[in-house]
């Protein structure tokens, strides 16, 4: 994941959720869960950048969004629970982290913050979809 291809998914993202009337936090991370480009949505939203990271952090680790994470592991809510300290830098157990693929392979991973968990995982898949960058 270079930086340009992150300012894409960032610019994409921005787009989208201001289309839906909000100003969202996004984080683009390597497929190692390593940062590449983070921005927070509302000055004052200064936790944005931190949600949306673990959530880009949580999918990149898993290589699945993480709503449907969450979802596979309703009836262990001690598992999802215990990866908050267990992987490096953090997760965030909620919608709106997408892993990034380019042919085939896991190049990354988008989390998005700012508004409901839902509309932050339409964000994010709204915007992997307008990019080309699901798995197939």
């Amino acid at each position: 994941m270079d930086f340009a291809t992150a300012k894409l998914f960032l610019d994409t993202a921005r787009a989208i959720g201001a289309a839906k009337g909000v100003e969202v936090s996004v984080a683009v991370l390597d497929a190692a869960g390593h940062p590449v480009l983070l921005a927070r949505g509302k000055p004052e939203a200064w936790h944005g950048p931190y949600m949306a990271a673990g959530k880009a952090r949580l999918a990149a680790a898993f290589r699945k969004p993480t709503a449907q994470l969450i979802e596979q592991w309703a009836e262990r809510p001690l598992y999802p629970m215990s990866l908050t300290s267990v992987i490096p830098g953090g997760v965030t157990l909620n919608p709106g982290g997408y892993p990034i693929f380019r042919d085939g392979t896991c190049v990354g991973a988008l989390g998005i913050g700012g508004g409901s968990p839902a509309l932050d995982d339409d964000v994010a898949r709204l915007t992997i979809e307008t990019l080309g960058a699901k798995e197939r």
